[in-house]
């Protein structure tokens, strides 16, 4: 808060840094989107300039007016936010057209249009990346003449038009990217925004002449009225780190968290899997609905493929060209390799019922398998897919599942399958070299491919060494496998995706499969159940190449998501399939946030695994209750003292009274000088008001004057005799008062229609 005795220069200058500080911080709050560097300090440099400029264009005009005696100053002029633009201008120019990173202190047409040109190559890095991406130049331009231009529009609103409550909305401008694309802004962004905009509400513009020898009042009145900006500043700080207190309270409430981003992500009833899988993007939430449900033989047939990947830049997996594939019949085998029927074991015949997905790829089983389906649909061999038509809700068609013999010994015995180089491809980054041989001391001492391979699923799946959650930490070494390898926390894609590179290190062929889990048992009968799968039950995996096998599933993600691994990786010493693995799978603690699963049910071969916080599980944490605990405490604490205050209220007296209409007339920059008496004071006041506003006050308000300083006069002055006041104190004041805002509203009418 402001003191009333404060001059304009104060009030100016704590405007300008108030809306400075909330840009400032709101600025920070885009570190969700683009990784923290030199363009932080670039954009509080801007701030600093163009906040500068404004104030003191607007400082100079106010006092040029007040020299010349009139009430046309640089508040309500345009002129300190067309200064506060060309410096912005400028800055953005030096900073960001120069050829260089290096700044250009004089600019011309040729830094406007590397300007032009770097927006343009900002526009492509947006619609072509996934948050949060590097601060590189364009984005840096992008970011920081953002927020210069959000800090000019607030400026205006502020220190133009004093309309102080608006100034938020310009700030939505760099509250809303994170908000919707992370779903988040920083705590301490939160706290320092609402703070620094509480504050804002208490700086009041002065109006009206201002004497050229001001005098200060009183020290006991400078004493209270700091006393009371303290406290107001307090007051705004602690509401600020209450609300960020029960904001981050809720996230961790059942039914609250995340409430806010998905009300932006709301899964609608069709469901179709993403193709354009971001290794560096945290997952989004999934919808519940049913994507298919199948019936088949109680063992199952595992995971259902949608499709498969092999191109890998580093960040994302990406599809390529559209493919057709081959006609087929109900009778042929589905298969990319020639494989001798005679091997694989007995037919596992599934039907299947589509859900709300939506594609224009059918989910089937991993394995050799025939589809019966109707419309038109084609076998595209290169990729294992069943591509052409678009699944529709209701649809059913057959699955008839042919298993391979995936005996551990076999795939030892196969080695390495050759490949083509796609599927052997690692993308050069700075960490490359450090994810092989990061491999190569995980796996390369184990004696063939398979066992390599079975290494390094088990050591992804280690839950002590590596932690499943949908929440990515940032990472900051522009290698997004190797990040993932620091922090070591992520979800399937994460998993799934370091297990491929790191294979193709090992130079065994590998390629990513995008599907879903085998979903959940909802019937079961003597030799038959049945499956609901949902879009909870999206998955990615990865698939190796042994010679003469093909294409084989393992399953690095943590038991926590999917269970256990395929029993064809995890062998025993003696070679056999171990068939308790899952057993051995220790209990993880929790690690899934809640909106991950609606309801945390393991796959159909999974162990119960532990999903808890504490002792207590199920509930939120216990400091959550705590805070909502002593917001509850403080609420009723302030009750109480409001009624308390109102019965300890008795009739105002005369030093109140008077405090009240002093506290008006500072609202008209009216103010009396240290040496004015009680007896003195309604005619200075008469005096004052009538320069202010050009005609004298009411002979009701002069009345009361009179009658309020007499009372002052008589407490100050005159012996204590017991007796109450003859005059209610309390509706003289508000009579004053209300007068003079009556005048100030007449006088602004006035002056707005000439």
């Amino acid at each position: 808060m402001i003191p009333p005795y404060t001059g304009p220069v104060v009030r100016l200058v704590a405007t300008g840094l108030l809306v400075a500080l909330a840009v400032a911080a709101s600025m920070t709050a885009l570190t969700e989107l683009v990784l923290p560097g030199p363009w932080v300090r670039t954009g509080l440099l801007g701030i600093v300039l163009v906040s500068v400029a404004t104030t003191v264009t607007r400082g100079l005009m106010d006092a040029r007016a007040r020299r010349r005696g009139t009430t046309e100053t640089g508040s309500g002029s345009a002129l300190p936010t067309l200064a506060g633009a060309a410096v912005a201008g400028w800055f953005v120019l030096s900073r960001f057209g120069a050829p260089t990173s290096d700044p250009d202190l004089l600019v011309g047409p040729e830094h406007l249009g590397r300007v032009v040109a770097r927006l343009g190559e900002a526009g492509e890095i947006i619609r072509s990346q996934v948050a949060p991406v590097p601060g590189t130049l364009p984005i840096a331009l992008l970011t920081v003449g953002g927020t210069l231009a959000v800090l000019l529009l607030a400026d205006a609103l502020a220190g133009g038009l004093h309309w102080y409550a608006g100034v938020g909305l310009p700030l939505l401008a760099l509250w809303a990217p994170p908000l919707v694309l992370v779903g988040e802004v920083p705590r301490t962004v939160f706290v320092v925004v609402v703070a620094a905009l509480l504050l804002l509400l208490t700086v009041s513009p002065r109006g009206g002449p201002r004497p050229r020898r001001p005098e200060r009042p009183p020290a006991p009145v400078r004493r209270a009225e700091g006393f009371r900006s303290v406290v107001t500043t307090a007051v705004a700080v602690v509401v600020a780190l209450g609300a960020g207190l029960v904001a981050s309270a809720s996230d961790s409430l059942p039914g609250y968290a995340g409430a806010w981003y998905q009300a932006f992500t709301t899964s609608g009833d069709a469901i179709q899997l993403s193709e354009d899988l971001d290794v560096l993007g945290s997952l989004t939430e999934r919808s519940g609905e049913v994507v298919l449900t199948y019936t088949g033989p109680s063992e199952g047939v595992g995971p259902w493929r949608t499709y498969t990947t092999s191109a890998f830049d580093g960040r994302r997996w990406q599809r390529g060209d559209e493919r057709t594939g081959e006609p087929f019949g109900p009778d042929d085998l589905l298969w990319p390799d020639d494989v001798d029927q005679g091997d694989l074991a007995g037919a596992r015949d599934v039907a299947v019922t589509i859900g709300s997905l939506r594609d224009d790829q059918l989910p089937v089983p991993g394995e050799p398998r025939r589809v019966d389906a109707t419309g038109t649909w084609g076998y595209d061999a290169i990729r294992d897919e069943v591509v052409g038509d678009r699944t529709d809700e209701g649809e059913t068609f057959a699955v008839s599942v042919r298993p391979r013999d995936l005996d551990p010994e076999r795939l030892r015995a196969a080695g390495p399958g050759t490949a083509v180089d796609a599927y052997l491809l690692v993308p050069e980054t700075e960490h490359s070299a450090d994810v092989a041989a990061l491999a190569a001391e995980v796996a390369g001492e184990a004696p063939t491919a398979y066992d390599q391979a079975v290494a390094l699923q088990q050591w992804l799946r280690d839950p002590s060494s590596f932690t499943y959650s949908t929440e990515l930490p940032r990472g900051g070494t522009g290698d997004p496998v190797w990040d993932f390898l620091q922090h070591r926390t992520g979800y399937c894609v994460q998993f799934a995706t370091t297990m491929t590179m790191m294979a193709r290190t090992l130079d065994i062929p590998a390629r990513l499969g995008v599907g879903f889990l085998p979903g959940d048992t909802v019937e079961e009968s003597e030799d038959s159940s049945t499956w609901q799968v949902t879009g909870q039950d999206s998955h990615a995996w990865p698939e190796l190449y042994f010679e003469g096998v093909g294409w084989v599933r393992f399953e690095p993600t943590p038991a926590i998501q999917t269970g256990a691994p395929p029993e064809h990786t995890t062998p025993r010493d003696d070679g056999t399939a171990a068939q308790d693995q899952a057993d051995q799978v220790p209990p993880v603690p929790e690690q899934v946030p809640p909106e991950e699963r609606q309801e945390q049910q393991p796959a159909a071969s999974a162990p119960p695994v532990a999903v808890s916080g504490g002792a207590d599980s199920g509930g939120p944490a216990v400091w959550v209750w705590a805070v909502v605990g002593l917001v509850v405490l403080g609420a009723a604490a302030a009750g109480v003292a409001l009624v308390r205050r109102r019965r300890d209220d008795g009739p105002v007296d005369a030093e109140r009274a008077w405090e009240r209409v002093l506290a008006a007339l500072a609202r008209d920059g009216v103010t009396l000088p240290p040496p004015t008496t009680p007896r003195q004071a309604p005619e200075a006041i008469v005096t004052a008001v009538t320069a202010a506003h050009g005609r004298e006050p009411s002979p009701e308000v002069r009345d009361g004057l009179h009658r309020i300083a007499e009372a002052v006069e008589r407490s100050r002055y005159a012996a204590p005799d017991g007796s109450e006041p003859d005059t209610d104190l309390a509706e003289l004041a508000e009579a004053v008062t209300d007068g003079l805002a009556e005048a100030r509203r007449a006088r602004r009418g006035v002056t707005s229609g000439r």
